[in-house]
C-alpha cells in the first residue's frame, strides 16, 4: 500500500507492506549485500554491486543498471541502525542528472505481525511531487522483488 502526502516544504512518500518472514530475516535481506543484489529495485533493474557498512555513520552504495536510466548509483550514510527493528539513512543518486537532486532521507521500520513483518517506509525530503511518485514506483517494485526473495 502506498500512502503519499505533500508536506509544506517537500513531498513525503510512505509505504507499508507485510512480508511473510520474521523481522530478523527481512532486516537481514535489507542489509546484506548478497541479498540486496537479488531483490533491490524494480523487476527491470539489475544490481551490479552492493556495499554495506552497517553502523551509524557507515555508508551504503548500490550500483544499478536499468533499461531507461543506464548505470546509476544510490548511496548514503546510516543515521540509525537498530536490528531488527529500524534503519534510517540518507539517500543520494549519482550517475543521472534526472535523479541527482540532492539528499533525501529514508526511514524503515520492521514491525512484527504474527509470523510476518510489516515494513513501514518513509522517504522524505524529496525535491518534487514527480520525484516522490517515481520513488513510489521504484520502492513498490523493490517490495515486490523482496517478497519474491523472501518466499524462496
Amino acid at each position: 500500500m502506498i500512502i503519499s502526502e505533500t508536506a509544506e516544504e517537500m513531498p513525503v512518500l510512505q509505504l507499508k507492506r507485510v512480508m511473510a518472514a520474521p523481522p530478523e530475516r527481512v532486516f537481514a535481506a535489507w542489509t546484506t549485500p548478497d541479498a540486496i543484489k537479488v531483490w533491490f529495485g524494480p523487476e527491470n533493474c539489475r544490481v551490479l554491486e552492493a556495499q554495506v557498512d552497517l553502523r551509524v555513520g557507515g555508508e551504503f552504495c548500490v550500483s544499478l543498471s536499468t533499461p531507461k536510466l543506464g548505470e546509476i548509483k544510490v548511496r548514503g550514510h546510516y543515521r540509525e541502525v537498530i536490528p531488527p527493528a529500524k534503519l534510517a539513512y540518507t539517500w543520494r543518486w549519482e550517475g543521472n542528472p534526472e535523479l541527482a537532486a540532492g539528499i533525501s532521507l529514508v526511514t524503515v521500520e520492521f514491525i512484527p505481525i504474527g509470523t510476518g513483518t510489516e515494513i513501514y517506509l518513509i522517504h522524505e525530503q524529496l525535491p518534487s511531487v514527480q520525484a516522490r511518485d517515481a520513488h513510489g514506483l521504484g520502492w513498490s517494485g523493490a517490495f515486490d522483488q523482496l517478497e519474491k526473495y523472501l518466499a524462496s
